[in-house]
């Protein structure tokens, strides 16, 4: 068994995780994820009925569906939040990003990431240049209307349980119900899902400070752990209580 710990980089709109990867079940959730096999290929599948597809680069797309087997190998996973639409790429089983010249110094980088030799600066540039090489081979997106861009940066400057779909939509001048079907024309997710997306970051964000599982739970605004926990399991395919066992780094964004 790899007993080689975990590591967690957070920055608002982006995640990257480095360590022993964790076999999943089914799962969906709000960001394009991005993987890497570290040291060898993993599986990966987007259906209970679909054959495992071996691979050494996968894009995940936000909302779709997938699981992973990886047995001991070492994993990267690159989460990005919708807010960087225009840099998301198409889902792919086996991702072209591993063959992009650029990629280079992208796996370099994460190497001394596996060995904890990773400050959170470097780990920043280190995502930008990931995103980038999958991107790279796919037209720019267009971004989000101005009043949906709006309301996300409300949402991630205040993502406590009492923000309303009425408040954002008061805030950004349209009645309720235009706000949320302009939402989820635009993001593909209604927004009840997306505070929820945000209140599960809250409370990574509250462990990473250091705040006790239970805690964090209050903190987002869940009833309690178990609700949390849940939840979290829903959205990522494992426990929460993994967190506990990375070494969490944490860029405190201004308010």
């Amino acid at each position: 068994m790899n007993s080689q710990r975990s590591h967690l980089f957070l920055w608002r709109g982006r995640a990257l995780v480095i360590g022993p990867g964790i076999d999943s079940r089914f799962h969906a959730h709000f960001a394009t994820q991005l993987t890497w096999g570290l040291d060898a290929p993993f599986q990966a599948r987007l259906a209970p009925d679909q054959p495992w597809t071996s691979t050494r680069a996968a894009i995940f797309s936000s909302n779709q569906p997938h699981q992973i087997h990886c047995e001991a190998t070492l994993l990267a996973h690159l989460f990005i939040e919708l807010p960087q639409r225009a840099q998301a790429t198409p889902g792919a089983l086996v991702a072209a990003f591993g063959d992009d010249p650029g990629y280079a110094q992208v796996r370099i980088g994460l190497e001394q990431a596996r060995h904890g030799g990773l400050d959170l600066q470097r780990a920043e540039q280190l995502s930008q240049d990931w995103i980038a090489c999958a991107a790279q081979r796919e037209p720019a997106r267009p971004g989000f209307d101005q009043r949906i861009s709006q309301a996300l940066a409300a949402i991630a400057a205040h993502p406590e349980p009492g923000l309303s779909g009425a408040a954002l939509a008061a805030g950004v001048h349209l009645s309720a119900s235009r706000f949320t079907h302009l939402f989820r024309q635009q993001t593909g997710l209604p927004l009840s899902r997306y505070l929820l997306w945000s209140r599960l970051l809250a409370g990574v964000e509250a462990i990473a400070r250091g705040d006790n599982m239970t805690h964090a739970a209050h903190t987002a605004g869940f009833a309690d752990l178990a609700h949390m926990s849940r939840t979290f399991r829903n959205t990522f395919g494992v426990v929460p209580s993994e967190l506990q066992k990375m070494a969490i780094a944490f860029k405190h964004e201004e308010k």
